[in-house]
This record gives C-alpha cells, structure tokens and sequence, in this order.
C-alpha cells in the first residue's frame, strides 16, 4: 500500500458505523427477495443461459488459458447473487452443479480444465514482485527504484571513507 496515498486520504471520510443500518431498506438488489429460491429452477435457468454459444465459447477460452472451474463458478455465483437471481445459500448449493457443468463445457471444447486454484510454493521473491509491479504500475515502480538508487548513493557516499580490506590480508609479512 501507497503510504503516500494513506497519508492524503481523510480518515472522516469513510461511512458511519451503523450508517447502512439506517439507509432506506432493500436499495440494493441483494436486499430484495431472491428471484429463485428454489435451487433446482436456480440450476435450470442458470444452464440455460450458460447454454448460450457465445457464453460457452468465452468460457473455453478461459478454460483454454488457464483459469480454474473454481474462479469461474465463483464468479458467476457471486456476479447472480449481486443481482438478486438468487440467495447465498443456493448460490452455495448450486456451485457443485455448476462446476460440473463448466468442466463438461471444457471438455467438450477439447480443453482439460484445472479444477482448483493453488497457492504459490515458494512466496514470491522480491525480484518477481519488482516484475509485476514494473509490469503493471510503473509509476510505483519508478518511485521504489529512486528511492532504493537514493539510498545506495547515500550510503556510498557515507562510507567512501571506509577501507576495505580482505579478511585474508596477511598485513605486512
């Protein structure tokens, strides 16, 4: 996190504890009762979208690149549940279903899908996080690299005084 971007931010800005327990009630769709509360319906109207071509061939292709059933299912549940279609608890009943059904499209897209999402093995080092970020927020990039190459000028300069002798200098022999 930016401390920069901390340090600039209101820290009064934020909502009220309680607040939404006095905002005018079902403004959202997640407040209003769900379309379906029946999960098998829930599943039937769900295939029948995912049935669509174009729906089936995005999902190959995120299939195909890499990205697990377990995102996809996650998504799509939580993107129904956003819109009111149906409840958390049939969300969480119909993600078996779905997942099946996501594999089956997979599959017959020629493609093995991954199941699950792993976590890394080893934590990412430092050089692969300079990497992503150099990738993907150059300008936070660009501050930690002045502000490294910063502080080894500062510490050259400090120490240019310093001699450096081998640990296997014999002296004067």
């Amino acid at each position: 996190m930016n401390p920069e971007i901390l340090a600039k931010s209101d820290p009064f800005s934020a909502p009220t504890p309680g607040q939404s327990l006095t905002d005018e009630p079902g403004k959202w769709q997640w407040e209003q009762p769900s379309l379906d509360s029946d999960p098998e319906k829930a599943y039937e109207k769900l295939v029948k979208t995912i049935k669509s071509p174009i729906v089936e061939e995005t999902i190959g292709k995120l299939l195909y690149v890499g990205v697990t059933v377990e995102t996809i299912v996650n998504g799509l549940s939580l993107k129904l549940f956003s819109e009111g279609m149906y409840s958390p608890d049939v969300a969480e009943l119909l993600k078996p279903a779905l997942a099946g059904h996501i594999i089956r499209i997979g599959n017959e897209a020629g493609v093995t899908p991954k199941i699950l999402n792993e976590f890394p093995k080893p934590a990412m080092s430092d050089k692969e996080t300079l990497e992503l970020l150099r990738n993907g927020n150059k300008k936070e990039y660009v501050r930690i690299m002045e502000k490294a190459q910063k502080k080894d000028e500062e510490f050259i300069e400090k120490n240019k005084d310093v001699v450096v002798s081998s640990f296997m200098s014999r002296g004067d022999m």
